[in-house]
């Protein structure tokens, strides 16, 4: 309940109104009573607990830390729901950090699969292209990207793509491209059964060439952040310039429908919430600033990859293919 830049302030609206769209789901919100119970008013909905912590994580909160402090807060009795089998998944808007240590700690990672890795839907020309890794891991072996690769056919498989296609993100399509650690996974990939289509560059992914994009975290966070550093800078400049003068204006007027459906499309709100895939159960990182709608987005992403059995498909496939974990 206290992640994020806003706290209770949007988690607890946004929980109501997961409430209010999906009667059959139920949502235990762990966090400081005190904090909580005033914006739920004199009595707790039907369908909804509240998990009184004693403490909640800093938002900077480093894995030490949530290992050390984190016992009796927010976060860790978010995970323990789900460890314990009271809850079907965690949502939360915390330290990605502090998420990837008490994951791990708490709920255990998957056979075969060494580090969690975030994966998200970035809009593209296609509909979506699902990215990973966004920022778990910024250092990662060949072994780590086979991993991701797997997992993110396997999530992307769930929602409906029957043979999802898979490539490694690189500085360029051919095959004596990259550094060792990318050429090594590129080598294992093509011997898998899985519909890898070979190596992609970053404006690729926007032109939704392949279902599934996968790189190291630090380049997934980058990209990830610079396109939606850039698609507010365009849309900004765009109503500068439909408001520039009458005849703009009146431009816009006309426009304005086939305007705010391509809006609609790249409304980061709607693409919020990133499973983090690889450990045992379903956890959901939201966005640190989303807000009401958003943050009921990562809600519903967490429903659905829970309802999808997301963590045991992936493990399932790494045992058939026998994939070896770093040491």
């Amino acid at each position: 309940m206290h992640g994020g830049d806003f706290g209770p302030a949007v988690t607890v609206p946004a929980a109501l109104d997961v409430l209010a769209s999906r009667p059959d789901v139920e949502i235990l919100l762990c966090g400081m009573a005190e904090d909580i119970q005033p914006l739920l008013g004199r009595t707790t909905p039907d369908r909804l607990t509240i998990i009184a912590a004693s403490h909640a994580l800093a938002s900077d909160a480093r894995p030490v830390e949530a290992l050390r402090r984190g016992r009796g807060s927010s976060l860790w009795l978010a995970m323990e729901q789900v460890s314990s089998g009271r809850a079907h998944a965690c949502v939360s808007a915390g330290s990605t950090a502090a998420m990837l240590a008490l994951g791990v700690k708490l709920l255990g990672m998957l056979a075969g699969i060494e580090r969690p890795a975030l994966m998200s839907r970035i809009p593209s020309a296609s509909g979506h292209t699902s990215l990973l890794d966004l920022g778990a891991n910024l250092n990662v072996s060949a072994n780590q990207l086979v991993q991701f690769a797997i997992m993110g056919s396997v999530a992307s498989a769930v929602e409906g793509n029957v043979r999802p296609s898979v490539a490694l993100l690189n500085v360029g399509h051919e095959d004596s491209k990259g550094d060792a650690v990318v050429k090594e996974a590129h080598a294992m990939l093509k011997e898998l059964p899985i519909n890898y289509t070979g190596f992609i560059e970053g404006h690729d992914i926007f032109a939704g060439k392949v279902n599934v994009a996968v790189c190291d975290g630090f380049s997934g966070n980058l990209i990830l952040k610079s396109g939606e550093g850039l698609a507010k800078m365009y849309f900004r400049q765009l109503d500068l310039a439909l408001h520039s003068g009458v005849l703009a204006r009146l431009g816009g007027v006309l426009v304005r429908p086939s305007l705010e459906q391509i809006l609609a499309r790249f409304e980061p709100s709607k693409h919020n919430g990133a499973p983090l895939l690889g450990l045992r159960s379903v956890v959901v990182k939201s966005h640190g600033n989303a807000n009401r709608e958003a943050l009921g987005h990562a809600i519903d992403e967490a429903v659905e990859k829970a309802r999808q059995q997301v963590p045991k498909s992936i493990e399932s496939m790494i045992q058939d293919y026998s994939i070896e974990v770093d040491a």
